[in-house]
């Protein structure tokens, strides 16, 4: 049997300063330490999905940790803009080039086109 209220204080003394692998892995331990019916009530206290916890689990029975200093796997999350479309900067830069102000080397971009002229014809 979990104890519900030891477990919330626990949850909300310490997630909040977790980032995601981490509250992922302190979910899983606390449903491996429950035993049968962990998931279920980890993730109905916690709100963290029964499918993250599972996650955990077996990230917690791996046989070698992930890397260090990484939340994701490596080629986890979103993939690039510009390496899904690489004609993006292209395309964005002759938008904004006819209007541009300021130093051309410079990363900060102005520009000077009026609400009115939007959206290109």
């Amino acid at each position: 049997m979990i104890d519900e209220d030891s477990l919330q204080e626990r949850n909300a003394a310490i997630l909040p300063h977790l980032d995601e692998r981490q509250r992922r892995l302190f979910a899983a331990a606390e449903a491996k330490a429950v035993g049968y019916g962990g998931i279920a009530a980890v993730s109905r206290i916690t709100r963290i999905a029964a499918s993250t916890i599972g996650r955990g689990l077996k990230d917690l029975d791996a046989p070698t940790p992930p890397s260090l200093g990484r939340v994701r796997r490596l080629g986890g999350g979103r993939k690039s803009l510009v390496s899904m479309d690489p004609k993006l900067l292209e395309d964005l830069n002759a938008l904004v080039e006819p209007n541009a102000r300021g130093d051309p080397m410079s990363p900060l971009r102005w520009t000077a086109r009026a609400c009115a002229a939007w959206p290109p014809n």
